[in-house]
């Protein structure tokens, strides 16, 4: 018998009792427990049985079930690491100031996307003379720039309604609420 494949756990124990409203129930439980939800469908990702993954981490299979039903409340960063680790995944933890103005909250989000890019550029140096490596980083810059632009370009245009109702389309001037053109309250890293 071949072995099916899920995309999610709520897909697989449907399949097993028979029934899609076990699924909608599932998910919906899972939509409680975002964390656990993603561990568990990046080790579903990467076909990695939790026998496995307890093999991994040197530890038992019930440990790994225990960890995978559990609610995000309980869970150990200890074991958020080992876990991830184990599928060998990096993590990163950010703390959000919600009292920072939003567009502090963005400038910190560019500054950390500039270094992710920066690391490619490394790797690029690194793989010298490797042309596939190299042609992949700068197709992915390109890609990079493609989706921030096209981004940008949406919530520019909302942005547009808002300062210039009534006008539609086209390069008029956007002005932030200081009355300084957009332009000039850039801050460049320093």
């Amino acid at each position: 018998m071949d072995k099916q494949q899920f995309s999610s756990a709520a897909e697989a124990f449907a399949s097993i009792v028979g029934d899609d409203a076990v699924k909608d129930a599932i998910q919906e439980e899972v939509s409680k427990t975002p964390l656990i939800d993603t561990l568990v469908r990046m080790r579903m990702q990467k076909g990695i049985s939790q026998k496995r993954l307890a093999e991994l981490m040197q530890c038992t299979p019930s440990k790994i079930s225990h960890l995978e039903s559990s609610t995000g409340d309980v869970l150990k960063l200890s074991d958020i690491k080992e876990y991830i680790q184990a599928l060998n995944i990096g993590m990163s933890i950010v703390f959000e100031d919600n009292d920072l103005p939003a567009a502090d909250q963005i400038r910190q989000y560019v500054f950390s996307i500039h270094e992710k890019l920066e690391s490619l550029v490394r790797l690029a140096k690194e793989v010298d003379g490797d042309t596939e490596i190299v042609s992949k980083i700068n197709q992915f810059y390109g890609e990079v720039l493609f989706n921030f632009l096209s981004k940008f370009e949406s919530s520019h245009s909302k942005l547009r309604m808002v300062v210039e109702p009534g006008k539609s389309g086209g390069n008029a001037e956007v002005r932030a609420l200081s009355g300084q053109p957009v332009e000039e309250l850039l801050v460049s890293e320093e």
